[in-house]
């Protein structure tokens, strides 16, 4: 009996005397745009699937024009190198350009991009959402009914803090592929191939990641 009432007398000693400190969550301000820089210079990839094809031909001077789908199925990637220009802790805008691989032909695509980021380059979270806008002209290799076109894209994705100052934008998008087709001029036709327009719009949905430099 004496230990027991010696042992809660400590006990509640040790509760009178000693504080209990509560943890505390320490919050810190992670940068989520190097805004000591005016140039922003990014690598990146993406891959891309195709959801379908457009087929347009147009017959010059009689009018006519024939519009058709066109089921397809095949997959490719993308990789590039960019530069833009950061006018506001939101607003990025500058030019890209790289290689795309695709199993119906591959080409080299530049074209100028617009990211808009949402919150601050400075934020309590290590995350934040953006979108973004793409389009230009693409040049087309190995095929000479292929020559030039052009793209579309548009889409948004997610940029994380990936370490300490490693960035990595995450997104997901739509890009159109616009294809000039050149119609053959062997044989003989009722209409002169040059007199013949036909384009072809290849529906994609893009993958990618893409992973700030500078």
């Amino acid at each position: 009996m004496v230990l027991v009432v010696l042992g809660i007398g400590e006990v509640a000693a040790q509760k009178y005397y000693i504080p209990r400190f509560k943890k505390t969550k320490i919050e810190r301000d992670y940068e989520l745009e190097n805004m000591s820089h005016k140039w922003a210079i990014n690598m990146g990839g993406s891959y891309n699937a195709c959801l379908g094809m457009q087929n347009v031909i147009k017959y010059g001077k009689r009018g006519d024009k024939v519009n058709y789908p066109q089921g397809m199925d095949f997959s490719g990637g993308t990789f590039y190198l960019g530069a833009g220009y950061r006018f506001t802790e939101n607003f990025i805008a500058g030019l890209e350009g790289g290689f795309q691989l695709q199993d119906n032909g591959n080409s080299i695509p530049l074209y100028a991009t617009l990211k808009y980021y949402y919150g601050k380059a400075v934020q309590k979270q290590r995350y934040r959402w953006f979108n973004y806008l793409n389009a230009g002209p693409q040049f087309y290799l190995g095929d000479k009914t292929k020559v030039m076109g052009g793209l579309v894209a548009a889409g948004g994705g997610l940029r994380v803090l990936a370490g300490h100052t490693m960035k990595m934008d995450f997104y997901l998008g739509y890009q159109m592929n616009i294809c000039n087709r050149i119609p053959s001029s062997d044989g003989k036709y009722d209409i002169p191939a040059s007199d013949i327009k036909y384009r072809q719009f290849a529906h994609l949905i893009q993958v990618g990641v893409n992973i700030p430099l500078w």
